[in-house]
């Protein structure tokens, strides 16, 4: 099926240029009337039909939502446009775009037959409001003695189909039984069909029951709600309104201001025809319909052909031309393609960046145009001197640079090159009103920002790898810049150079401090020598940061370290934070006795996660210990998520507590999937399972393909909620994490998967661990408690005893003021409201209680209330790995999980 889809595309691709091609002369006759408008009208009839194609698509999301399948208009944008497409390549009198409808719904977890009803009604809501306008249209032309035999055959034919539609929707009201032979007619004729070929009942045995049930429903809910019915009229009447002012402003823009009379009735007989046209779209038709009219009523005729060709022109090749480009985010070709697409965004800046940093390696070796000399000096409050030849040249250094850090999406090379891109504008202007460059640079910042979602990895820990990568960069650097600016130049100096020469000159600029011989021509001659050996010590510079940095960030833990963390996790480890102490930005202290505290040090607080992890003898020894390494390092202990079992030690060691949550964990041997779900989450299970959705669990070590279908459902996940991975007290995306950790996931009938969870084990009980919960942004509802149950279902038959869910914020959480203490009350608000966007969705207490789980507090333990500001900073920082101000403030308008 998904191979048989990947063709359907492909053809349907190869179609799409073969009407390009075809239609080639058309298109550049359109771009030539075009281009003899006014352009601002021009654009704003663009943009209306922009408007339009939108709001067209809320009459389908009020439609369904009138039959009760849920949709949103972002979801509809993308299948209403790809229709359009589809339907002019594809001839199918609009089977073609029901059937892209229903197989988006089905894929969302919706009703196929409900959608199909739905379809209909847009059908119908959309002509009939069109017939107000249409009746306009035509008494303006009996008014003028114009009206014609043709136009009121068409209308009469309009009408007839406006009571087909509306009768199809109330058989399945009035006349179910008949509905349903009806149906029953249709399936027998379609295996009928498929026999004939030799292949097996295209529909189920119950399709024709089971439709004709969702159709009555469906009647049933438009009678129910009639409200809603009227208000997917209100919304297609104000399209046509769209379409009226797009023709208007099409006419602004060939110096004609038409009456309304006359712009009304052309635009009503152009929809008529299109609308009754047995040809596709009405190419053809419309178009000499509606020269006819306006020719008819008084407009040159000249001017009513070319108001005619735009319109049209817009209205058609506008969407196919976006159609043909979002085709491949339709759910029926497969929504993997958004993921793929989203990659190929990321990369394409990634390459830009190179690309624009070579741009201000070039530009800052060419002297200023003579045509924009004077207008500088007329301009000298700009403030121009050769310093901005120098700022473009090092920012298209650190473009380069950055560059790599961009294509594997580090949140730091995103910041850094806005930053860079911003300075480049400037510099672009200042140094001699380059505002090509200056635009592209903006351009390319604007795409940067919107991508923001998609940067989410982490920082590398420094090494002295990327000392040698930063040094051998300055170095090529260095010499690109000195061999291009004298070869370029040539004409600065007194003898010209050539590659060979421009290459020699620079290596004896760069390696030696005598006189190298170069004699300058011109003022910016000189100005290239001196700044040759500028950007070189500004280079070096960077790269002897690079080299210096590994020693002044602390590092967390060593090899040999971490191999003692395991072995005492691994045989000790018994709480659902064992696993997460072994993640690498954890640093160790190891007892005496055996235990271990993974920790991390944010400012001077040496925040632990949860209680120390060995025997549990010397849990009291390893508290106190813990709290005597942190004084010899000048750092605040605090621990977060620790159990009730040891509250005891802590507060002995003269800690003070405060509950941050409880944690979920569902006994096994009492879990009773009948008792202990809610009926409605399954039959939504039982639906989805239905239409083809699966789990399968992935044991380690999981393969690259994998891994590379979880990278996409997580990086959609991520850019959906616009936030970053977290760190600290969970697990975040990391192939070598994921590798080693068991995964089930939720595929949909293509099998592409669409959500998935990680599994950790506790090491010494019989309990799992769910850490990362992801799923795709447009995956049906209910998926969630699908791969929630699958899970619980597939740990009991392991023989597992428990499934820890994971913590989630207690009610009234939120409720602690210190009115004696203003500070530390605001510090509890501020956490609170940080956990809270920390565990959404999935995370959620209500979304737990679901499944009946039994429930243990959790608590963040502190050495005294005047350093509670200053641990919960640091919990905010550890869990936002330390992007604290960016991220706390994206996760306070976005939430995560």
């Amino acid at each position: 099926m998904k191979l048989k889809r990947r063709w359907v595309l492909w053809l349907l691709i190869i179609a799409g240029v073969w009407v390009v091609i075809t239609r080639f002369t058309e298109i550049q006759k359109l771009l030539g009337i075009l281009s003899l408008g006014q352009w601002q009208w021009v654009l704003a009839a663009a943009l209306l039909q922009v408007i339009y194609y939108v709001v067209y698509a809320a009459v389908y999301q009020a439609a369904l939502h009138t039959v009760e399948v849920e949709s949103r208009v972002s979801e509809l944008l993308p299948v209403l446009l790809s229709s359009v497409f589809v339907t002019v390549v594809t001839p199918s009198g609009g089977a073609s775009t029901a059937a892209l409808f229903m197989d988006d719904a089905a894929r969302r977890g919706q009703s196929p037959a409900r959608t199909a009803a739905g379809f209909v009604l847009v059908l119908a809501a959309d002509f009939s409001a069109f017939v107000l306008i249409l009746l306009i249209g035509l008494i303006y032309l009996f008014v003028q003695n114009d009206l014609q035999s043709y136009q009121l055959a068409a209308t009469a034919f309009l009408l007839v189909l406006i009571g087909a539609l509306s009768g199809l929707l109330l058989m399945g009201l009035w006349q179910p039984l008949r509905l349903r032979q009806l149906l029953w007619r249709a399936q027998r004729a379609i295996n009928r069909t498929a026999a004939w070929f030799k292949r097996p009942a295209w529909l189920a045995d119950d399709w024709a029951d089971r439709n004709a049930s969702e159709i009555n429903e469906a009647a049933l809910a438009m009678v129910t709600y009639p409200q809603r019915v009227f208000r997917t009229l209100t919304i297609a009447l104000f399209t046509h309104l769209i379409s009226l002012a797009t023709l208007y402003a099409l006419f602004l823009a060939f110096r004609l201001p038409i009456q309304f009379g006359p712009l009304v009735a052309g635009f009503a007989m152009g929809q008529l025809f299109l609308i009754v046209s047995p040809i596709p779209w009405g190419i053809g038709v419309v178009e000499g319909v509606m020269v006819l009219v306006y020719t008819s009523l008084g407009v040159p005729t000249e001017t009513a052909a070319v108001v005619t060709l735009a319109y049209r022109g817009l209205s058609l090749w506008l969407p196919l031309g976006i159609g043909f480009f979002l085709l491949r985010r339709v759910k029926a070709f497969g929504a993997q393609e958004y993921s793929r697409a989203e990659l190929s965004s990321v990369r394409a800046v990634a390459l830009l960046t190179v690309l624009m940093g070579l741009v201000n390696l070039v530009s800052g070796l060419i002297p200023i145009l003579p045509s924009r000399l004077a207008l500088i000096e007329q301009l000298s409050w700009l403030g121009f001197s050769r310093g901005s030849y120098l700022t473009i040249t090092l920012a298209g250094f650190a473009l380069l640079l950055l560059a790599q850090g961009l294509w594997r999406r580090k949140r730091i090379a995103w910041f850094l090159t806005l930053i860079v891109l911003d300075v480049s504008i400037i510099g672009h202007l200042l140094k001699g009103l380059d505002y090509e460059e200056a635009i592209a640079a903006a351009a390319l910042a604007a795409w940067l920002w919107y991508l923001y979602p998609h940067f989410h990895a982490r920082s590398d820990v420094p090494s002295s790898r990327q000392f040698a990568h930063a040094l051998a960069a300055a170095v090529g650097f260095i010499l690109a810049y000195g061999t291009l600016g004298f070869y370029l130049l040539s004409q600065q100096f007194q003898a010209p150079y050539t590659v060979g020469g421009a290459f020699l000159q620079t290596l004896t600029m760069f390696f030696t401090f005598r006189n190298p011989g170069v004699e300058p021509a011109t003022g910016f001659g000189q100005y290239f020598v001196d700044s040759i050996y500028m950007v070189g010590a500004a280079t070096f510079v960077y790269a002897i940061f690079v080299g210096l940095r590994p020693l002044a960030v602390r590092q967390p833990a060593t090899p040999a370290q971490r191999e003692h963390a395991w072995y005492i996790v691994s045989t000790h480890g018994c709480s659902s934070l064992a696993r997460l102490s072994l993640l690498p930005d954890k640093s160790y202290y190891f007892s005496a006795g055996g235990s271990l505290v993974a920790f991390v040090v944010k400012g001077r607080v040496a925040l632990a996660l949860g209680d120390p992890i060995g025997p549990p003898a010397d849990a009291a020894a390893a508290v106190a210990g813990y709290q005597a390494h942190c004084a010899v390092n000048n750092w605040q202990p605090a621990f977060y998520q620790v159990s009730p079992a040891h509250l005891e030690h802590y507060r002995a060691a003269g800690f003070e507590t405060l509950g941050v949550g409880e944690e979920a964990s569902i006994d096994l041997q009492a879990f009773d999937m009948e008792s202990m779900v809610d009926p409605a989450i399954q039959s939504n299970i039982t639906g989805l399972s239905k239409l083809g959705y699966r789990t399968q669990v992935y044991a380690p070590l999981l393969p690259d393909g994998v891994l590379h279908e979880l990278r996409a459902v997580s990086d959609e996940w991520l850019a959906a909620r616009r936030t970053t991975e977290k760190h600290f007290a969970m697990g975040w995306f990391d192939d070598d994490y994921l590798r080693t950790t068991r995964v089930i996931a939720v595929h949909n009938p293509e099998g592409l998967i669409v959500a998935f969870a990680n599994i950790l084990p506790e090491y010494c009980c019989r309990e799992i661990v769910v850490d990362l919960v992801r799923q795709r942004h447009e995956a049906p509802a209910g998926i969630a408690e699908f791969l929630f149950v699958n899970l619980i279902q597939w740990a009991a038959g392991q023989g597992y005893a428990c499934v820890n869910l994971g913590l989630a914020v207690a009610p009234g959480a939120d409720e602690p003021e210190r009115a004696d203490d203003w500070f530390s009350g605001r510090s509890v608000h501020y956490m609170v409201q940080h956990l809270k966007q920390l565990y959404t969705a999935t995370g959620e207490r209500a979304f737990k209680e679901q499944f009946g789980p039994g429930w243990s507090a959790r608590y963040l333990v502190y050495p005294g209330r005047v350093s509670l500001p200053s641990v919960v900073l640091a919990l905010i920082r550890a869990n936002s790995d330390d992007g604290f101000l960016w991220s706390y403030l994206k996760d306070m308008a976005s939430p995560t999980r």
